[in-house]
């Protein structure tokens, strides 16, 4: 069991809360068993009565979800608390946070039993439902029929099968079936939430292993059908590229493409990533004029600088060679286009002769480098 109690328990440090019932909680234990250090801590208070946190000075944030934040490491300690459900979506729960309430009926409550232990100053573990029996089995289970009341857990599952990949971890056949029964009421998750959780699954070392389930739980038919295919294994680091290579894995349409820009509600980054990569995927011979069109409509010759963090996308994206053209070669075009200006024209010309003129001369240096590397004027 590898535990440093003292680490786990320093971001309390500096106010006394010695007599308090604090636990750590959730994914830091399961980290720790595991051999990794957590991320994130989390508190909860068993026994306790709000006043018993305000007049150390804890802030208080959230009426009916009873958080209270440590006044100088700004951790959050949450009351033990129950829930139940009333409505649809993330709202829709009625939360009971009392002295009464006990560490098990909080634990309970929790989404998978790997993430339903908690820990004592003394090194005592709580372990009311076989959390330390799955981490060492490898096995995802979810806690309780209470985990079908939000659906997300669905794809919180998803992420800690990617974020877990190097332990093989895999949900037992009876998360899977509820996990499947769950997936048509994703009608009553926000974009705005499925987006975010599945951007953090993306973000893991090895994505794939958690996504590769979603076929499997009818999660892509749900959510995007068109989309069914995944890639075997990611070759970009970023969030934006990895979905992009997802996207791209699928042959998408710019119909497709603008569906789903607009059915989640994806940030401008990621829609400008996928419009240069479907209309760059188009050109495959480097032609002077070809070339000068193409990066006409992408809006690359104007007077503004390029967008660095988009160029920073293209370059990652190169690695899945999803163009004819590598990005780096469109890039170096790009730079010997924008350095023909109206300034460097210089020929007296005005108007739609300027622009004429433009075109030309941007026209003869990107003929010269494609025919002679190197060799471009301004060079």
């Amino acid at each position: 069991m590898n535990l440093n109690i003292k680490t786990l328990f320093q971001p309390l440090d500096g106010v006394d809360c010695t007599d308090l019932n604090i636990l750590v909680v959730g994914g830091a234990i399961r980290d720790s068993l595991l051999g990794l250090t957590p991320k994130d801590i989390d508190f909860v208070a068993v026994g306790i009565r709000p006043e018993s946190l305000l007049s150390r000075g804890f802030l208080q944030i959230g009426r009916d979800f009873p958080v209270f934040l440590h006044p100088k490491s700004h951790a959050e300690v949450a009351l033990a608390r129950t829930e139940r459900k009333i409505a649809e979506g993330h709202t829709g729960f009625t939360v009971h946070a009392d002295p009464s309430v006990s560490l098990e009926d909080d634990l309970r409550r929790r989404d998978f039993t790997i993430n339903a232990i908690a820990l004592a100053r003394d090194g005592t573990l709580t372990d009311p439902y076989g959390g330390q029996n799955d981490l060492s089995a490898r096995k995802l289970q979810h806690v309780s029929d209470a985990f079908s009341e939000d659906p997300l857990r669905v794809l919180r599952g998803i992420r800690f099968l990617a974020q877990l990949a190097s332990f093989d971890f895999e949900p037992t056949p009876e998360t899977v079936k509820l996990m499947r029964k769950m997936v048509p009421t994703f009608r009553e998750l926000s974009v705005e939430r499925i987006v975010s959780e599945i951007d953090r699954t993306l973000k893991a070392e090895n994505p794939e292993a958690g996504l590769k389930w979603m076929p499997q739980l009818g999660i892509t038919q749900n959510l995007a059908p068109e989309l069914n295919s995944l890639p075997n294994r990611f070759l970009t680091h970023f969030p934006e590229t990895r979905l992009a290579e997802w996207v791209f894995k699928n042959t998408p349409s710019l119909t497709c493409i603008q569906l789903y820009c607009t059915k989640f509600k994806l940030s401008l980054n990621k829609q400008r990533l996928f419009r240069a990569i479907l209309t760059l995927r188009t050109v495959e011979v480097v032609d002077a004029s070809n070339i000068l069109s193409t990066m006409s409509k992408l809006g690359w010759l104007r007077g503004n600088a390029p967008d660095t963090t988009i160029d920073r996308l293209l370059v990652e994206i190169d690695k899945a060679k999803l163009t004819p053209i590598p990005i780096s070669t469109w890039l170096k075009l790009r730079s010997i286009a924008r350095q023909v200006t109206a300034e460097t024209v210089a020929d007296g010309s005005s108007g739609r002769a300027l622009g004429e003129a433009i075109y030309a001369q941007r026209l003869r240096a990107l003929s010269t480098e494609i025919s002679a590397p190197g060799t471009a004027p301004g060079l």
